[in-house]
């Protein structure tokens, strides 16, 4: 019941503050939760059963949104996918990332399906890996829970190009999240 308490809490706090950003400069040392060390560049393997190197491939030199999810969840995961799936409506051209953090049950197929739900397009990647690789890349995004199916709903928006980061808690709505992407495009 505790557990249960405290994760309500922390979803309502996460909500509270959705529409909050960090933004992180690689030239500043890590000091915040929002900060996002070396993203390394594991194998992962999209919704399409591509086998990619995750920072290469996916991240590198790019303007990008990124969330972590599991097929399996029926709490903050759907409106994630709801959100990112507007996001492609209102930026077409958008280059969004979907983290599955239950690996050894989100199958491709799985991810595929899942996202078929919203909409997903070409430009929204999901992907899923060997659990292990999947939490380095969770740890080095802030991204990871012990408990995954506690995760708070966290989106990641970045370019890598100029190495500013910026974090949104909760459920920021698709508007916000492309005004986020567009000023990161313009290097800002």
């Amino acid at each position: 019941m505790k557990t249960a308490v405290l994760v309500l809490a922390l979803m309502i706090a996460g909500a509270a503050r959705a529409e909050s950003c960090h933004t992180h400069a690689p030239a500043a040392p890590p000091r915040t939760p929002s900060a996002v060390s070396s993203i390394p560049d594991v194998k992962v393997v999209t919704q399409e059963g591509k086998s990619v190197d995750f920072y290469s491939d996916l991240i590198k030199g790019k303007v990008v949104a990124v969330n972590f999810v599991f097929t399996t969840c029926t709490t903050v995961c759907p409106p994630l996918g709801a959100i990112f799936g507007k996001l492609q409506e209102q930026q077409p051209g958008a280059r969004l990332i979907s983290v599955s953090i239950d690996p050894e049950v989100d199958t491709p197929a799985r991810l595929k399906a899942w996202s078929g739900k919203f909409g997903a397009r070409p430009g929204w990647t999901l992907v899923t890996g060997k659990k292990d690789d999947i939490v380095r890349l969770l740890k080095a995004m802030n991204a990871y829970s012990p408990d995954f199916a506690n995760h708070q709903p966290v989106t990641l928006v970045g370019n890598d190009a100029t190495g500013t980061w910026k974090r949104s808690y909760g459920f920021t709505t698709a508007a916000k999240l492309a005004v986020m992407l567009n000023e990161l495009e313009k290097g800002s």
